[in-house]
Formats: C-alpha cells, structure tokens, sequence
C-alpha cells in the first residue's frame, strides 16, 4: 500500500484552532470590492463570510466584524481571500488593529458556538 502523499496528509489533519460559529454582519473593502457580508464561522486566524462581493483569491481588504451585545467592532486591518465557493469566501487575518486580537481571542475562549475543528 503507497503512504498517502504530504499534501494528503495535510489536508487530512485537523487545524487545530478553535472555531465558533456565528451569524455577524460584517462590512467589507478592498481594492476589488467593498460592500456588506455575514461572518458565519470565526477563528483567531480567519473567517468565513457570505456575501454578494466578488473578490478574487488573493485579494487584500479590511474588514469590520460587528459583534452582539454592544461590543466594540472587530476590525482587521488586513485580511486575505484564500478561497471562495460562490457567495462564501475565506479570509486569513493578516494584521489586526488595536486590540482587535485580544478582544477576538477572548471571544473564542468564551467558546459560544464552538465547533471543534
């Protein structure tokens, strides 16, 4: 039997970070395109988001995440589209602003919605 191959492998291991999932409304802009999304997943890393905006991979942009119960927004000063399947693309935070990561990871340790991934 052929061990699988190393991109296998990778691609069957856990990412081993802590995800929530999350329905927050989101405002996105870029260079290729700025308008509205709805983060549904979240991680310290990244995000998925849904939204009409047609961004190509690779593409840099800011996002502003609103969160519930009047916490201050989530703002990542740069985030890059790393894929995309129709209306839902995934971004990797890149720089946050502020105490934007703290306030993130704080979050996740709440583990509201937490997803095991």
């Amino acid at each position: 039997m052929t061990p699988p191959k190393k991109d296998d492998q990778k691609a069957l291991q856990p990412r081993g970070r802590r995800r929530i999932q999350v329905d927050y409304p989101a405002l996105l802009t870029g260079d290729e395109g700025s308008g509205q999304g709805t983060v549904t997943n979240l991680t310290i890393a990244g995000c998925e988001i849904k939204s009409h905006v047609q961004l190509p991979i690779g593409a840099g942009l800011s996002l502003r995440v609103q969160a519930p119960e009047a916490r201050p927004p989530i703002i990542i000063a740069l985030a890059i589209v790393r894929w995309k399947n129709g209306d839902r693309f995934g971004l990797e935070f890149v720089r946050f602003e502020g105490g934007t990561k703290g306030q993130l990871e704080d979050m996740l340790n709440q583990g509201e919605g937490l997803v095991e991934d």
